[in-house]
């Protein structure tokens, strides 16, 4: 057991104790009064017969009574705790966010150090208690995924290893993972001890996935860890939150790059931007980026971060790896710097596989690109499917293949390695199926809903969209929905063994869409993306969270890249899958891997993470979790019980002392 304010309650201690019981020391002092006679005033004799200011001190029932309340005020004052994480019997779970902002440093050394030191006081706190008497603890890690680091055991060493061990990631942070992970733990534990599972929260609230955090059978405590929503003045980030490359497309030697800053302080930020191609210099501007805007609602700081859009230009003719950098200092590293890699000039090779389409036909050569071979499906199923992948980024070494295949209306017998558009079809990949309009269905649909943020249908608009004995799309878990009818999806995008997919539920001579200007659009934005691996831009980078997968020369059967964290993959089929990005940075192979795969920019550019305001109560399933100081977060105070014991003895004392009155 501990106490918050001892030191005071030995100071009033000191003063009121002394003086309750000198109370009992003095004697009444009468008022001299002349009498007749003193026959009826016996005892005021014997009083004024050792009538002096002090008399010896005897036992007293209600002295006894008013130390014992005395005692017990006193022991409330200083405020006692004790150390109790979970209660005998009670399983307990820690979760520790990993994520990109609990590395800011406005707690020293980090976020995340110090959501460490909490789960060990955690630890601690369940072995004074007796391990024997504990159901055991789990520590789990998460980021944008979650880690089982330590499973439910009694043993504190097991548990202050795992914690020590864990490092920090760059990663966005989602809370849903590590749910998952034990939601049959909580109602396993309610099953078998009818105690909740007790969940500690060590985060800093900026969770993407919010409306998910649900979990039955627990009890969930949250501890903000950095500055609440109350202390925006304390939080100091300007962070770099997209970045993107784009050639000319009349003068291709000519770059643009865009990028974009936000600011989470109070204040304008004046600030320095540098570029630099291939580490040299070629350019410095000075900007100012706007305050953070008033507003916001009760969950989170008030307030919108301010924002300010910068556009580089310049002339590059080959590869080259470009660099953006603010020299504003502030509490998280991570996103200070982006990075990217500028591909050659590149136009594409489209292999368009019909029996005639002038429509598509068009808005495909309309695009620029070298070359549009058209082809039948019964020649095309007579190819080698190996001889259908261009091999290179590089401009300078034209090798036969294709950078993008586009079926109007057929679907191939086997799966193309190379990222194609299927038209009214779709490829022979597991769980997904082209169904035909049911007998409910309308003869004619119209688009409901389209992902309007997606690279396929930015400034595509499908509001006027005619859809005549349209299909729908059975989708793997993978696949993301990109437009939807009243009937099902009729639009997705789906990545296997990473290759791009884009696939449609309807024939293109079946709609109006031809005829409307979004299709040439849509067009624009789907031959690129597929042509140069599922990026419009010529930009290559990657988010922390992503998965690289790189051409490899044959003859190699694994790749090695160094940089923030070591990265090794196996080679197959002439590919390697890199494992998932944890930490930001540049990843250069160590070998011999052909542009522009043998650097891989890693970046944040996570607006999400990017704000290291703390939130300071979470919204769990529909319950309003206020967050816990991080003092409170082990401790249990008990001053309410001595209080109520003071009041219990304060009664007995007034029955004692009304009792003695009344005889």
């Amino acid at each position: 057991m501990g106490f918050l304010s001892l030191p005071a309650a030995l100071f009033a201690a000191a003063i009121f104790i002394p003086l309750l019981v000198a109370l009992y020391f003095l004697k009444l002092r009468r008022k001299r009064v002349a009498v007749s006679s003193t026959l009826l005033w016996k005892k005021a004799i014997q009083d004024m017969q050792v009538n002096a200011p002090f008399q010896r001190l005897r036992k007293s029932l209600l002295l006894l009574l008013q130390l014992l309340i005395l005692l017990a005020l006193l022991v409330a004052f200083a405020r006692p705790t004790f150390d109790q994480s979970a209660k005998p019997g009670q399983r307990m779970v820690i979760l520790i966010d990993r994520s990109a902002s609990m590395n800011a440093t406005d707690i020293s050394p980090t976020r995340f150090a110090e959501a460490k030191r909490l789960a060990l006081e955690l630890v601690d706190g369940m072995a004074s208690s007796g391990s024997s008497e504990n159901g055991g603890a789990m520590v789990i890690a998460f980021g944008r995924r979650a880690q089982i680091v330590q499973p439910f055991t009694n043993d504190p060493s097991l548990l202050r290893n795992a914690i020590n061990a864990l490092q920090p990631s760059d990663e966005s942070s989602h809370i849903e993972p590590a749910l998952q992970l034990i939601r049959r733990d909580a109602a396993e534990s309610v099953a078998a001890s009818e105690q909740p599972l007790a969940v500690y929260i060590l985060s800093d609230g900026r969770l993407s996935d919010l409306d998910k955090l649900k979990l039955a059978g627990a009890d969930i405590r949250y501890t903000p860890i950095g500055g609440t929503a109350e202390a925006v003045h304390g939080v100091n980030n300007l962070g770099i939150v997209s970045l993107a490359a784009r050639r000319d497309l009349k003068r291709p030697e000519l770059v643009h790059v865009f990028a974009r800053f936000a600011n989470y302080t109070t204040s304008n930020v004046p600030i320095q931007v540098t570029l630099r191609v291939d580490d040299k210099v070629v350019r410095v501007s000075n900007t100012s980026v706007p305050a953070l805007t008033a507003g916001g609602d009760s969950k989170v700081a008030a307030g919108e971060p301010g924002s300010q859009s910068m556009q580089f230009d310049f002339d590059l003719a080959g590869s080259a790896l470009v660099e953006i950098s603010h020299d504003h200092s502030d509490q998280l590293l991570a996103d200070n710097v982006a990075r990217l890699t500028v591909a050659p000039p590149k136009r594409l090779r489209v292999l368009m596989v019909s029996e005639g389409n002038r429509f598509l036909e068009r808005a495909i050569r309309v695009q620029g690109v070298k070359s549009l071979r058209m082809m039948r499906p019964a020649d095309f199923e007579a190819q080698n499917p190996s001889a259908l992948r261009r091999g290179s980024w590089e401009g300078s070494t034209e090798v036969e293949g294709f950078d993008a295949l586009v079926f109007d209306h057929y679907a191939p017998k086997e799966v193309p390695k190379v990222d194609s558009l299927y038209l009214g079809s779709v490829p022979p990949i597991p769980g997904l199926k082209l169904l035909p309009p049911r007998d409910s269905d309308p003869p004619t649909q119209h688009i409901l809903s389209w992902e309007k943020d997606h690279p396929l249908l930015r400034y595509v608009a499908l509001d006027d969209l005619v859809l005549a004995d349209a299909g729908r799309l059975s989708l793997p878990d993978t696949a993301e929905v990109l437009a939807m009818v009243q009937s099902g999806p009729v639009m997705a995008e789906i990545n296997a063994d990473g290759v791009h997919h884009v696939v449609t539920a309807f024939n293109l001579i079946h709609t109006n869409w031809p005829m409307q200007v979004s299709f040439p659009v849509f067009i624009s934005n789907v031959v690129p993306w597929l042509g140069l691996g599922g990026q419009i831009e010529t930009g290559l980078s990657y988010q922390v969270g992503e998965v690289a997968i790189v051409p490899v020369p044959g003859g190699q059967r694994s790749v090695v890249y160094s940089g923030p964290l070591k990265l090794r993959a196996s080679v197959s089929d002439s590919r390697a899958v890199l494992p998932i990005f944890e930490r930001v940075g540049l990843y250069t192979a160590e070998n011999p891997i052909e542009k522009p795969w043998d650097k891989l920019p890693v970046n944040l550019t996570d607006a999400a993470e990017s704000d290291i305001r703390t939130v300071d109560k979470l919204d769990i399933g529909g319950k309003t979790v206020q967050g816990e100081a991080a003092s409170t977060m082990a401790r249990r105070e008990v001053w309410p019980w001595f209080v109520w014991a003071a009041l219990a003895v304060l009664v007995v004392e007034w029955i004692v002392y009304t009792r003695r009155m009344h005889v």
